[in-house]
């Protein structure tokens, strides 16, 4: 792990740490840079992890408030669901046995943040706006991705097929990742927290009045409107 990754998580987690201690509930995390392409820019060898908030995440059929002066772009992902704490150190089997539902979930980014360097976008939670996840009943038992597919629509109109190749086709190695960055600073991957897995289409630009909706096939639709 470079320097700039390591001092970034560091101040990421603090902010994190800082909100759950004061009452905050643990939500889960968030998979950015799944693409070759932005790893290659950045000269990362591996995603990189950040964290989602209780505040930030929009419950199905709530609108979303965009901000002023936002660079809002929305992103099609698959959550996992865990049934299990995951430690660090483990095998792929462990996390395997870990993932109890997969959901489909909107993420919600602003690119007006901060994007100098690693360091600066990892403490600023790699962009990180907001959440949607599916309805409980889109979830399925098992780490498989048979089937699955994502296509998006803005406004109604067809903007994006998803590329599954931007997700491990063995869910398990999201999970690990995870697990793995969190325990090198002294946290854990606990039960009942989600995992976004990074994004499956080249981000959407989004404004107010837009609306998102988002098939991802066996796993059902998610939408959300935005305000």
């Amino acid at each position: 792990m470079n320097d700039g990754i390591r001092r970034g998580m560091e101040r990421q987690l603090r902010d994190w740490r800082r909100e759950v201690g004061g009452g905050s509930r643990r939500v889960g995390w968030k998979i950015g840079f799944n693409d070759p392409r932005a790893q290659a820019r950045f000269g990362l060898e591996a995603t990189l992890v950040g964290h989602l908030r209780e505040r930030s995440q929009v419950a199905p059929g709530r609108a979303l408030a965009l901000e002023a002066g936002m660079d809002a772009m929305a992103e099609v992902e698959i959550a996992l669901e865990l049934s299990a704490d995951v430690p660090p150190g483990g095998d792929l089997g462990e996390a395997r046995a870990a993932i109890g539902r997969i959901l489909p979930a909107l993420e919600f980014v602003d690119f007006a943040r901060p994007f100098e360097n690693v360091e600066t976008i990892l403490a600023h939670d790699i962009f990180h706006h907001a959440v949607v996840f599916g309805s409980q009943g889109t979830g399925r038992q098992g780490p498989s991705l048979e089937g699955v597919t994502a296509t998006a629509w803005k406004n109604d109109e067809h903007v994006a097929d998803g590329d599954m190749r931007l997700v491990p086709a063995d869910l398990a190695e999201v999970v690990r990742h995870v697990a793995d960055t969190l325990g090198a600073f002294g946290e854990r991957l606990l039960e009942g927290e989600r995992i976004i897995s990074g994004s499956l289409v080249t981000p959407i630009p989004v404004r107010a009045g837009d609306r998102i909706r988002a098939d991802l096939g066996p796993l059902g639709e998610i939408a959300v409107e935005l305000s």
